[in-house]
């Protein structure tokens, strides 16, 4: 089922809309047009000539290309750069930089996301303008797999204009036809003549050149960089520990400050008891209660801050959730699959029906826990709000307009407007969602508005990200099918019951806020509609809690692919067939997914017989416009202890730019996916999280971790996601090897209850069986 915009991009698109109502009435389509949402006129800047907004030539031939996306360490810089160097003509080597221009340009902006609707595809009223508001409004963000999707055209375009300038340029100077010119590492050569000039030498004259309307784009068969496996353009100053990332700003005359949150969430601040004592201690400066809701502490190091903020007594409001365990929230969640006004997302056929006059039905009930997001540089953000009432942010953020939002709203609580807000984006030490929302940015920024002319940089303990930071919801499912003769689904009905992310991170963030019904991501992953069923239905029961929700990398499809891929593999096991033979014959209808199945399952050499004590199992979703699947190969001991031994995983994310950096995005997802199966999960008593530390809240040790061997399928297509699609499939995956190792079947995450053996190791062991 196509979706022209989605829940997210109605959301932010319409509050988009409502913001520019009034400049839109008054200046119609004509302000409009107004907007360059192409960003290919070039000018000079300084010794620079920008070509355009994507690229810069200096007088040397190094060119430096602007990337509008955060690196997480996706490798989104070099794959997009790599579009430009072959659409540009030179080769892709150290002449070659990356900078992350965080200017609200309007051809920066994420409009991609927002609309669903492919650049090279991009066509119609509703995108005209659609693209022209977003680029007004400067919303640019990096998140939902997106940035290979939304920019390589773009920026295939803006490589492809430069040359076509660059070419004329040189015409004009040579006085011969555009014609007889050719380019190529980095020149622009006259064939007959044997005359050549640099890219370098020609950039300012071209940077003043009108663009080409429709630029020649080059043919794939003569691509020499796209497809082809390229060295990462961050990774030497990486290994000489070169970048910069938030948590590493250091400032002249910087102060640091430390904070603590409500244990319960919404709680307020009644009072600091030891307020004084707490001023007094080695190096504090201030003790700020924050926006009424936490408590502050700034001092001469992080150090003092952190151990400062230790001695504070604060007493904390009562609230409803006061009492809520984590056996409260999964009652709740039980409750609500029994709902008779869920949320109606998909009703193909009369699946109710069917189901309800079958002889053969199977149901089950399937739950996962909340999770933080666990990255590991720290929660930071350092904001310097001057005399003159300028500001400037330096944050690991996955999004310029969140910190200008964030530092806005911050300094706006300590009765400050900032004239302008100069924006920096470092280095991401890991994100997944959680660096998109403008919390910590609006802390420090009303800590450095109480503190004017001095930077402010704000560290969250590990403590109060694990505990008091964002979460993924906690979620249920109830899935349903009638089966035919043939032992195939003819029916399937799923009812998934979480908390809104919508509804949460528009709460905090926007100035409107839908509502949870129909919010697409609590469901996402559990359609199925590669699966050939003929009658389908699925809903969603929106869960609320007092938990603050946020997007958690792949979202829905984190824990509906775990229930989906479980419950396929019962349905196999009801009709006594082979899991792989189950899921081709469902395939029939959708050529794609089963080339990408079959690549798997022959990467695991799927039949080959195993071990006692060893399974395999295998799950498949199509996911930000690429088809996954994996082969978990596991060990489970004679006392339950859980090895997760290999991961196989194919993968169709149509044209591939980079395939070295599709193949570490699926292990490094595969990795994260693995340690959410086994060993994740968040738990409430008295309304607080229990959880604190990476002693509590266990990662993955290289120990432990699985061999993975990754394997691309070409489809043909334009590029699709490959941040978060290699998490996906791997709980279910898991689930089902472990159940044909042992014939235990799991429904709930983690799949596994995780022991400390000592400080260097931890082992997971399956669960006792509920009696």
């Amino acid at each position: 089922m196509a979706r022209f915009l989605s829940r997210r991009g109605f959301l932010i698109t319409g509050a988009a809309l409502g913001g520019t109502a009034l400049v839109a009435a008054v200046g119609g389509v004509g302000y409009l047009a107004t907007v360059d949402v192409d960003g290919l006129h070039g000018h000079l800047d300084g010794e620079r000539a920008a070509l355009n907004a994507f690229l810069i030539i200096q007088s040397d031939g190094r060119v430096v290309v602007n990337v509008p996306r955060t690196e997480m360490g996706q490798g989104i810089h070099t794959g997009l750069a790599m579009v430009v160097a072959e659409e540009l003509d030179i080769p892709f080597d150290d002449r070659i930089t990356v900078e992350f221009p965080t200017e609200a340009h309007p051809a920066y902006s994420v409009w991609f996301n927002m609309l669903q609707i492919r650049p090279e595809e991009a066509s119609g009223p509703f995108v005209w303008v659609g693209r022209r508001v977003l680029g007004q409004l400067g919303f640019i963000a990096t998140g939902a797999s997106g940035s290979t999707m939304g920019m390589w055209h773009p920026m295939r375009v803006a490589g492809a204009s430069a040359r076509h300038m660059l070419l004329a340029a040189a015409a004009a100077r040579l006085d011969v036809p555009a014609a007889e010119l050719a380019t190529g590492d980095g020149f622009v050569r006259h064939v007959s003549s044997g005359q050549r000039l640099s890219y370098g030498e020609l950039a300012r004259e071209a940077a003043l050149l009108p663009p080409p309307d429709r630029p020649a784009l080059k043919p794939a068969s003569e691509w020499r960089i796209i497809g082809r496996s390229q060295p990462r353009v961050d990774l030497p100053a990486k290994v000489r520990g070169e970048p910069v990332f938030g948590i590493d700003i250091a400032l002249p005359d910087m102060v640091h400050a430390a904070i603590r949150h409500a244990p319960v969430f919404g709680a307020k601040v009644g009072r600091v008891v030891n307020e004084a004592e707490v001023r007094a201690a080695p190096g504090v400066r201030d003790v700020a209660v924050v926006d009424g809701q936490k408590v502050a502490v700034v001092a001469a190091s992080w150090w003092h801050a952190e151990q400062a903020a230790w001695l504070l007594d604060i007493e904390w409001t009562k609230t409803d959730a006061d009492g809520v365990s984590s056996t409260e929230m999964s009652a709740r969640l039980r409750s609500a699959l029994a709902s008779t006004t869920p949320y109606e997302h998909i009703d193909d056929g009369d699946a109710d029906s069917v189901i309800t006059k079958a002889s053969t039905v199977l149901e089950a009930d399937y739950t996962v826990p909340f999770l933080p997001h666990a990255c590991m540089e720290p929660i930071n953000a350092t904001v310097f709000v001057r005399d003159d009432l300028t500001a400037e942010a330096w944050v690991s953020s996955q999004s310029p307009m969140a910190v200008r939002q964030g530092v806005a709203r911050g300094a706006g609580l300590a009765g400050v407007e900032p004239t302008s807000v100069t924006c920096n984006i470092t280095m991401n030490g890991g994100a997944f969602g959680r660096r998109s929302d403008q919390d910590v940015v609006a802390e420090a920024a009303f800590l450095a508005a109480r503190h004017r002319g001095r930077p402010v940089k704000l560290i969250w303990s590990r403590e109060e990200d694990i505990a008091r930071g964002l979460f993924r919801s906690h979620a249920a499912a109830r899935l349903r099918a009638a089966l035919g003769p043939d032992g195939l689904p003819v029916a399937y009905d799923a009812l998934v019951a979480t908390q809104s992310v919508i509804e949460s991170v528009a709460s905090r963030n926007l100035p409107v806020n839908p509502g949870p019904d129909g919010d697409r991501i609590s469901v996402e992953g559990s359609d199925k509609l590669h699966y050939a069923i003929p009658n389908r239905r699925i809903r969603s029961q929106h869960v609320p809690s007092h938990m603050p929700i946020h997007f958690w990398r792949s979202n829905g499809f984190s824990f509906n692919t775990f229930f989906t891929e479980s419950f396929i593999d019962e349905c196999a096991l009801a009709a006594k067939a082979d899991p792989l033979a189950y899921r081709r014959a469902l395939l029939r209808g959708s050529p794609r997914h089963l080339a990408v199945l079959n690549r798997a399952a022959e990467l695991a050499k799927w039949g080959t017989p195993m071990a006692p004590g060893r399974g395999r199992g295998i799950a498949i979703e199509e996911c930000y416009r690429s088809v996954v699947a994996q082969v978990a190969e596991v060990t489970v001991a004679a006392d339950g202890e859980v090895r997760v031994d290999r991961v196989f995983c194919a993968i169709d994310a149509g044209l591939v730019i980079n395939p070295d950096a599709v193949i570490a995005q699926m292990e490094g997802g595969i990795s994260f996916g693995v340690t959410t199966a086994l060993m994740s999960a968040i738990s409430l008593d008295g309304g607080a999280v229990v959880e604190s530390n990476f002693h509590d809240f266990p990662m993955q040790r290289l120990a432990n971790a699985p061999a993975i061997e990754v394997a691309i399928v070409d489809s043909g297509l334009p590029p699709g996601g490959a941040g978060e699609p290699g998490i996906v499939p791997v709980a279910g995956a898991i689930a089902n090897a472990i159940h044909a190792a042992t014939g235990r079947r799991i429904r709930s995450l983690p799949l596994a209850v995780t022991e400390t053996v000592d400080e260097r190791r931890t082992r997971t062991v399956l669960p006792p069986v509920a009696t």
